[in-house]
């Protein structure tokens, strides 16, 4: 049984960079063209080289996964690569403010991005696969799960908990279809975002972690393939736990 389907198409927003990244690159080198949905300022240049590398098709798209309308159309067009079998939503986006004093806008820029953005991903994915049937996979949060010491992101924390219980939901509804549905909740994971913490800042979430350190984005991206592929093949409306343990400490 093979991972994922060569010569398939997968739709990843967000994949210009970090987990995004990641996730393009080892689903590119199952051999799967790839479309990605970014920022319309996003740098491509790595996906674009990732894809290249692994010889397979390829379109970047820019996109604000909060305008419905647009998803949908870019999603549409994976089409023309192939058939679209597989989906990673990655896009988002967090706010690291006190919940007492935050505005109206800075919680809706959080919950439009990290919770509309993957409804909108999800129904377009759902129409591209149509009852062919395909894999999606919403990237969510530990956060999702548990309240982050010493970090204030409510909103990032409301809107990931609602991409674990959607997914569920839109699992059961699309199962008759073929289509499958799971989340996935990473912890505390090194990218360029992280890299920036202070030195003090990371050593305190790898302290908290039980394995003792951050996951690398390798490490994330990789789950994501099993959920997507074959070996797959009963699992749906679950959340997978990639945090190093911290959630059961």
């Amino acid at each position: 049984m093979d991972e994922l389907i060569a010569g398939r198409v997968a739709v990843v927003t967000g994949g210009a960079r970090g987990i995004g990244l990641a996730v393009v690159e080892a689903i590119a080198a199952r051999g799967v063209a790839v479309v990605c949905l970014d920022t319309p300022d996003a740098d491509l240049d790595g996906f674009d080289a990732a894809c290249r590398a692994a010889g397979v098709a390829s379109r970047g798209v820019g996109v604000d996964v909060r305008d419905q309308a647009a998803v949908r159309d870019a999603v549409a067009g994976a089409r023309d690569l192939g058939r679209v079998s597989y989906a990673v939503n990655c896009a988002g986006v967090d706010g690291l403010v006190e919940s007492a004093g935050m505005s109206a806008s800075e919680w809706n820029r959080v919950v439009d991005v990290d919770l509309d953005g993957v409804m909108y991903a999800c129904q377009a994915e759902h129409d591209a696969m149509g009852r062919l049937g395909g894999s999606i996979v919403n990237i969510a949060s530990m956060s999702g799960h548990i309240v982050n010491r010493g970090v204030t992101h409510a909103a990032y924390s409301a809107a990931k908990a609602g991409v674990i219980h959607l997914s569920k939901a839109l699992a059961v509804e699309w199962a008759p279809l073929g289509i499958r549905v799971n989340s996935l909740s990473p912890g505390y994971t090194l990218t360029a975002m992280t890299r920036r913490n202070p030195p003090e800042v990371n050593a305190g979430f790898a302290a908290q972690t039980p394995l003792g350190r951050l996951a690398q984005v390798e490490e994330v991206a990789e789950p994501v393939v099993f959920l997507l592929g074959d070996r797959a093949s009963f699992v749906t409306g679950t959340d997978l736990l990639v945090d190093g343990g911290f959630c059961a400490w």
